[in-house]
């Protein structure tokens, strides 16, 4: 599976994305730099969505991130990191039932090194 991910050339998901492309992960270190054509190296939010296969059982999300990220799954909030910061890791817990589920991923960058990285574990 991949991230199909919408990029915006502001913090706050507004309007259209400048661009869109197919993230094999989320897992970016843009330090000072720009994520793509259109976009500026500050002020910028990024949405990847991907449809995941889970078994049944409890999984932990992790997300190391400079700015804010917020993890849904099935469109229920299990990661809330939504401010200004330096590079940080949280975790939040879901139970998941078998099946194919939604995953999104929401993400802005305010002023200086721009980070996220995002992965999951059953435990």
């Amino acid at each position: 599976g991949k991230w199909a991910g919408s990029y915006y050339n502001n913090p706050h998901l507004a309007g259209p994305p400048v661009f869109s492309r197919d993230d094999v992960e989320i897992n970016f270190n843009w330090s000072y730099g720009s994520p793509g054509p259109g976009i500026p190296q500050d002020n910028f939010s990024v949405v990847w969505i991907r449809n995941e296969y889970f078994r049944a059982g409890a999984y932990r999300f992790f997300a190391t991130v400079d700015d804010g990220v917020r993890i849904y799954v099935d469109n229920v909030l299990v990661v809330d990191a939504w401010r200004v910061q330096p590079a940080t890791s949280y975790f939040g817990d879901v139970y998941l039932g078998e099946g194919h589920h939604t995953i999104r991923v929401e993400y802005f960058e305010e002023t200086g090194a721009s980070v996220i990285a995002v992965y999951w574990a059953r435990l």
